[in-house]
């Protein structure tokens, strides 16, 4: 059951992190329990007084103050423990949390509507995996504390178990509840992730231009209003409910309780109810009217953080589901003898009802520049994240030397793989720091980053910073420096040369952002980078619109409908008059 496994997660995660600290917390459990025995010495001690049983008044008080001393060592012993296990609790299931994230080979968790949501609900109520410890400890200690209450009162008098059993309707609603709160946590999710997009969007430089240039900023708000309420709503509506079953749950308890102790004032009246009994009757009924009230308020706490923890388990199971799917140990090849094949290759989104590549046969030779054309959304960034292992095929193959890439290591064919992207990161450190992530081990080797920059055309970009390699980019950090798109774009290029001997670079429409000049200063860096990586048999595959790029490339591979269209050289196509000439002709008309 996934509550079992829940449960067992966090309890075996708190006893890993710590056998010693979790045993300590389990002090302040015999503490609540302690403290539900005062009832029992206050009744003591009124009966006492009342037959002048001197003896029995100190035994009385003897037994508060002792418990009362205990309880508080028990108490600090527990809470000190309870609070440095949660903080190590917690930062193991972030760590965790991170690792696992991180580890995922795919990037459907970033794009699938449905997935989305799941991290959505994760992220809003993730502290609730770090306090599921907290809560469990809460649920034990009220139980140890119900259970005591309710022996002492049961002892003192047989009716105090009518006020008791009135809090079983409410506890045994406490299913109906707990679903109430898990239908707020889906139903508000949705909302949740567009209120925080939104959000981001408003601190975005980029599209805080766009917003104040087409005066957007009361539709902003509008959708931003509308996204909050959307997530908050469920929230209000079910919280009607909830009030109204606490209004029913007041009247019946208290009108039961004017009604037992009446009866019991009338006997003790009569002397067949003892003084004890009736002292201790009277302290305990706000004690037996809130079991019920702690009992259902720690379930429900108790039950979000398991289902949050459940999440938890549930992002533990998805990872596992892709890393079972990329279970190779084959090594990539030194070098590429017989190239990359794409054999009978479709993928199909998560949720997507039809495929975004349909049946792709494809031969990459090795030491070839295939240049990938096709209208926006034929599917060329899909391909490329095939290749790159980013995406797993929904159906067909794709070999490497004739190798299936499911049995070779893909962090270690990702360790030969290279390129630079249209939609790439703008990694906010300093500029060499941004460059030479591309190969990490070579981040501090500033020879290294120069040659990347000569290769990827970013040497001026360079040369404008004002502390060079050491300039801090993004001007939310102090002294940090601001730079075009285009140069960003230039360094993220240089980042895709870091690596000297990858077998498949992957240029996906690097040079959008780049003026003319500087995109055929690049592309002869290109082709000197691709005929380099040709003598190693490697396959550099490059996506543009520009044609006068496409057309140096060795193979020209046309989209169109996620699926191919034409492949031959530039000659042979525009000789056929077909999708790829009529591309040509239609850009080359644009440039007259």
């Amino acid at each position: 059951m996934p509550t079992v496994r829940a449960l067992w997660l966090v309890i075996s995660t708190a006893v890993r992190v710590s056998p010693v600290q979790s045993l300590l917390c389990l002090a302040e459990t015999a503490s609540r329990s302690l403290g539900a025995l005062n009832p029992l010495f206050y009744g003591l001690f009124a009966a006492g007084a009342v037959r002048h049983d001197s003896r029995q008044m100190v035994v009385a008080v003897v037994g508060l103050v002792t418990t009362t001393a205990v309880n508080m060592g028990l108490g600090l012993v527990g809470t000190s423990a309870r609070i440095k296990q949660l903080d190590s609790v917690g930062f193991a299931f972030s760590r965790q949390t991170a690792t696992i994230m991180a580890s995922i080979e795919t990037l459907d968790h970033q794009e699938t509507p449905e997935l989305l949501d799941k991290l959505q609900m994760f992220r809003d109520y993730s502290g609730g995996a770090a306090s599921a410890l907290n809560a469990l400890l809460n649920f034990i200690n009220t139980m140890a504390w119900a259970t005591t209450a309710l022996v002492v009162a049961l002892t003192a008098d047989w009716r105090l178990v009518i006020l008791a059993l009135l809090g079983i309707p409410r506890i045994l609603l406490t299913r109906m509840t707990v679903r109430w709160d898990r239908a707020i946590e889906e139903d508000g999710s949705p909302h949740s992730r567009r209120a925080n997009q939104l959000v981001d969007m408003s601190q975005d430089v980029a599209a805080g231009a766009e917003i104040r240039v087409f005066g957007l900023q009361r539709e902003m708000r509008r959708l931003v209003r509308e996204s909050v309420w959307g997530w908050q709503l469920p929230s209000i509506r079910y919280a009607r409910k909830y009030m109204l079953l606490d209004l029913i749950n007041g009247l019946v308890y208290f009108g039961a309780a004017v009604g037992v102790l009446g009866w019991m004032l009338h006997d003790a009246a009569r002397g067949r109810v003892s003084v004890q009994a009736l002292v201790i009757a009277i302290t305990t009924l706000g004690t037996l009217q809130s079991i019920s009230g702690n009992i259902v308020g720690t379930v429900k706490w108790t039950a979000e953080s398991i289902r949050t923890a459940i999440r938890f388990a549930w992002l533990k199971e998805y990872a596992a589901q892709v890393h079972a799917r990329y279970t190779g140990t084959q090594q990539p090849p030194a070098r590429l003898h017989s190239g990359i094949r794409l054999k009978n290759v479709s993928y199909r989104y998560n949720g997507a009802e039809e495929d975004s590549l349909t049946d792709i046969t494809l031969e990459l030779p090795p030491g070839t520049v295939v240049a990938l054309v096709g209208e926006n959304g034929a599917g060329k960034s899909t391909l490329v994240k095939l290749l790159t292992g980013m995406y797993a095929p929904t159906a067909g193959h794709l070999l490497v030397d004739d190798v299936d890439l499911t049995d070779i290591n893909l962090a270690e064919w990702r360790g030969r793989c290279s390129g630079a992207f249209q939609d790439h990161a703008n990694f906010e450190f300093t500029a060499g720091e941004s460059v030479g992530l591309g190969e990490y081990v070579q981040i501090d080797n500033e020879p290294e980053i120069q040659r990347a920059l000569h290769a990827g055309a970013a040497e001026d970009v360079l040369r404008s910073l004002p502390a060079g390699l050491g300039t801090q980019l993004g001007t939310r950090w102090p002294d940090g420096v601001e730079i075009s798109g285009g140069q960003w774009q230039r360094l993220a290029i240089g980042r895709g040369m870091m690596r000297h001997e990858p077998l498949l670079l992957a240029l996906d429409e690097p040079t959008s952002a780049l003026d003319a000049a500087t995109e055929h200063a690049l592309f002869e860096r290109y082709a000197a980078a691709a005929h380099e990586a040709g003598r190693r048999g490697a396959v550099t595959l490059l996506i543009t619109h520009r044609f006068s790029t496409v057309a140096a490339a060795d193979i020209v591979v046309v989209l169109a409908g996620g699926r191919i269209a034409e492949v031959g050289t530039h000659d042979e196509l525009m000789r056929g008059h077909g999708t790829y000439a009529e591309l040509y002709h239609l850009q080359a008309h644009g440039y007259r």
